[in-house]
């Protein structure tokens, strides 16, 4: 149940606290932490003891802590697993578990509904838990997007592997490129949209592309086939086309098998020319 500051102020002064708590399924000592940690005044021990004339005045709400909302949620504790039958997740699977629900939240309400409250309830642990794991909600977004992009590179390098030559090389790398683009694509453009996450990536980002530029790199300035600068200004321009096309098929803007074969068509043709340059120079 969802609950302002406001109204669980009112009820905590309107009756007893253990009265209150029953309703949320709560104990009173449970309660009285939840309304220590947002901030909510609560009547003290001997108040409903008293007669109305001799109780304490009520006094006034203050704001919500920095960091808190005004509105939060209270509900029935799940049920305890005998000993039997619990089992506990290693660190690890704990933070693959918070990741797999942040990112299942993400894509169903948007990154906006993605914070520790809404993890933590979601995957049914408290707060404090999820902050164990993660420092915080920004912690929680990068390794995300690092999740997102290992993956990606993953899969990008086992399909390079299935080539014989260049040219199928670079064919498979782009419609791998794509087909993960278009799968997992529309999380990491909503993870790479964020400011902080961004900023945060873009030296790992960077240093990621030149390592895998390089390779390409070399063999087009080895034995001076082509200067460094036209191969750095070549391979920056057929990379820039597949990323547009990546965040084409990833907003869902067109077609895929039509991004597809613009895109297949300008870097094979980008490929074949360095070749004949290539070619010319032997």
């Amino acid at each position: 149940m969802e609950l302002t500051r406001a109204e669980l102020f009112e009820r905590v002064w309107s009756e007893p606290m253990g009265s209150v708590a029953a309703r949320y399924g709560l104990t009173g000592n449970g309660l009285a932490k939840i309304c220590d940690r947002l901030d909510i005044p609560r009547p003290p021990r001997s108040h409903w003891t008293r007669s109305a004339s001799a109780r304490d005045p009520r006094p006034d709400l203050p704001p919500a802590p920095i960091g808190l909302s005004e509105t939060f949620a209270l509900g029935q504790r799940q049920p305890r697993k005998s000993p039997g039958t619990r089992t506990r997740m290693s660190a690890e699977e704990r933070r693959q578990h918070l990741m797999d629900t942040a990112s299942e939240l993400a894509l169903k309400e948007g990154l906006s509904a993605v914070t520790i409250r809404e993890v933590a309830r979601l995957a049914g642990i408290s707060e404090t838990q999820v902050h164990n794991c993660f420092g915080g909600r920004t912690e929680l977004l990068l390794a995300l997007a690092r999740r997102e992009i290992a993956t990606q590179e993953t899969q990008r390098r086992k399909r390079i592997a299935r080539g014989t030559n260049h040219q199928t090389r670079v064919m498979l790398s782009t419609i791998g490129y794509l087909h993960e683009a278009a799968q997992r694509g529309p999380l990491l453009q909503m993870l790479l949209r964020t400011p902080e996450v961004r900023d945060a990536l873009k030296p790992e980002w960077v240093a990621q592309s030149n390592a895998a530029r390089a390779p390409i790199l070399q063999q087009l300035v080895g034995k001076r086939k082509m200067d460094l600068q036209s191969a750095r200004a070549s391979t920056a321009a057929l990379a820039a086309v597949s990323l547009k096309a990546g965040g084409i098929v990833a907003s869902r803007r067109a077609p895929f098998a039509m991004v597809e074969e613009i895109c297949l068509t300008v870097i094979m043709a980008g490929v074949h020319s360095g070749d004949t340059l290539t070619a010319e120079a032997d």
